[in-house]
Order: structure tokens, then sequence, then C-alpha cells
């Protein structure tokens, strides 16, 4: 009897000594939390948004909620130190003005990249390793192909163009909040871009017109090849239409950012059509003026009219002959040989 409470003791000891541990962890964990968003707070005061406080806290607290979420997931540190050292870039990267439904659009994404950050698989080493390997082969395939549409551009600048862009990814997948640099692609994935991207020749063509080629038969224009820049920022647009492919394909958006999307748009149309009746409005009030201003002018013109009259009448003067040299041999009494005078009295008729 002595020996079965002695091993019931044990095992309580045993439970105990685990549930400390576990509230050990729990709190150390917790204690991890408000020093990141202390960080976070100091990235946006470094680089202010035109947000009122609320909104600034607002924003806080969303990236709080959705750490707090997932204060158990494995690698917990490792995820909050990815959100302190990837947040400044990121926070860089957008523009912010005073429209609240732009804002709710940020909010709702920092909330989702939090959350995928916190709530996904932690990748291992091996698994950023691949990839880079796919990013770099996706990559690979744009250059070579725009090299094989365009081949008058300079090779070199082509390659410089692809390592910087690549260099920008590489870095992203070492602090991956945003989500397409968490987790590897699957090899259809990566096929699906390719084939994608290709589909994408046209679009090209256009880049290529914008920055000067030209527009009939930019092949045959030869002498451009020296153009180093221009080659360069080609390359640049080109590749920047990458990332939109790798977007389409991973991760699916989550039903509330969809939704702050669609308010934006709503609130987009409703400030166009808002502009669109103010001018319309503007426009009738100038055709309006525009008529008052026309009745005005007749008006006076009328009553001026109206004015001149009275001195017109009393300038009107009854006509009398006046006496002329008479045309030697010619009776002033006959017809032609008077003239007519005007004068204020009638009283000579």
């Amino acid at each position: 009897m002595i020996g079965e409470c002695q091993v019931v003791a044990s095992l309580l000891g045993a439970l105990l000594l685990l549930a400390d541990a576990g509230k050990v962890a729990s709190s150390s964990q917790a204690s991890l939390t408000e020093p990141t968003i202390t960080d976070v707070e100091v990235c946006m005061s470094q680089s202010p948004a035109p947000w009122p406080d609320e909104w600034k806290k607002e924003y806080l607290d969303t990236i709080r909620s959705a750490i707090e979420l997932h204060e158990d997931t494995p690698h917990y540190a490792e995820r909050l130190e990815i959100l302190r050292s990837g947040f400044g870039p990121y926070w860089e990267s957008f523009t912010k003005t005073a429209d609240r439904s732009l804002f709710d659009v940020h909010r709702a994404r920092i909330r989702w990249y939090v959350e995928h950050l916190t709530g996904t698989e932690f990748p291992t080493e091996q698994e950023r390793q691949k990839l880079r390997d796919q990013f770099t082969e996706i990559w690979e395939h744009a250059s070579s192909s725009l090299l094989a549409q365009f081949p008058f551009l300079d090779p070199n600048m082509v390659q410089r163009a692809k390592t910087d862009d690549l260099q920008q990814c590489y870095r992203k997948i070492e602090t991956p909040l945003i989500p397409v640099y968490l987790r590897p692609m699957s090899e259809e994935q990566v096929a699906e871009i390719k084939q994608r991207w290709d589909n994408l020749r046209y679009a090209r063509v256009d880049v290529w017109r914008r920055l000067g080629g030209d527009s009939k038969s930019p092949l045959e224009k030869n002498s451009l090849s020296s153009n180093a820049q221009r080659d360069y920022e080609l390359t640049k647009q080109s590749l920047s239409q990458l990332l939109g492919l790798v977007w389409m394909v991973v991760p699916r958006r989550p039903d509330y950012y969809v939704k702050a999307l669609e308010g934006q748009a709503n609130a987009a149309k409703r400030l166009v059509q808002s502009k669109r009746e103010a001018q319309s409005y503007q426009q009738r009030l100038e055709k309006e003026r525009s008529r008052q201003v026309l009745q005005t002018e007749h008006i006076s013109f009328i009553l001026a009219a109206l004015l001149e009259s009275p001195s017109r009448l009393n300038a009107a003067a009854s006509v009398r002959p006046y006496e002329q040299t008479p045309v030697k041999g010619q009776d002033k009494n006959t017809k032609g040989g008077g003239a007519y005078e005007i004068e204020n009295d009638f009283q000579r008729r």
C-alpha cells in the first residue's frame, strides 16, 4: 500500500513539474510579445504614417492579436524574430495615406502576414534552400526568354538586373514576413509560373515601347544594343511581372483581406463618382452664370437704348429750307433750288 502511495505521489510530482514547466514556457513566450510590439512601434515612428493615433493603435492591436493567437506554436521565438527584422523593410515598401478604406487594407494585410507567419509550418533550412533554388530557376527561365525575344539586349545588363532582383528575393526568404517567401512551391506551381510568364511576351513588347523602343520592328534596331541603361530597365520591369505570377499560385488570400480590398475599391468608385458629380455641378453653374451674364448684357443694352431715345427725340429737328447760294440761272423756288435744314422750330412751316 505504501509503495502504491509513493508511486502516486511520484506521478503527481511529475505532473506538477510538467505543469510548472509549461507555465514557465508559456510565460517566456508571452514575454516576447511586448518587446516585439515595441520594435514594430519604433519602426512606425521612424517613418510615421498620416494616421490618427486611434488608427495606429488599431494597427498595433491587430499585430498583437495575431501574435497571441499562436503563442503555443513551435519556433515561436524564431517567428517573432522574423517579424521584428522583416517589419521595417515591409513598412517602408507601401504608401500610407489618410484614406480609411486604404488603412483597412493595410491592417487586414498585416494581420494576414502575421497569422501566416505564426500559424504555418516553420521551414527547415533545406526547405529554405529549395525555395531559393526555385526562385533562381524561375528567374533564369525569364531572363533567357528575354534574350530570345529581344536578341539585341546586352546580356551583361540582363544578368545584372536578374542578379539584383534575385538578391532582394533571397533577403526576403531570410526574413519571410511576406507569405510567398516562407514555404517552397510545388513543381507544378513552378511550371505554372513559367507558362504564365511565356504567355506575357506581348506585355513585354509594350514595356519595350514605353521605354522608347521601335514600335514597328524592335528586333531590327540593333543600334539600341549600346543603350545599357534601357536594357537594364527593360529587364527589371519585365522581371517585376514574376512576383505577381508567384502570388497567383501561393498562397490563398483570407476572406477578411478580400473584403477589405472590396471595400477600398468601392470607396474609390464613390470618390470618382463624387468628383464627377461635383464637376457636372460646376459646369451647370458656369453655364447658368454665363446665361445670366448674357441676359444682363441684353438688359443693359436695352436700357442704354431707352435712355438714349429721349435725347435723340429732343434733338429731332424740323426740316426747313435754308438759303443756299443759288446757282446762276436757277430759281431757288424751283425743285432743287433750296436745301433742307434741321432746326427745333416748326412754327415757320
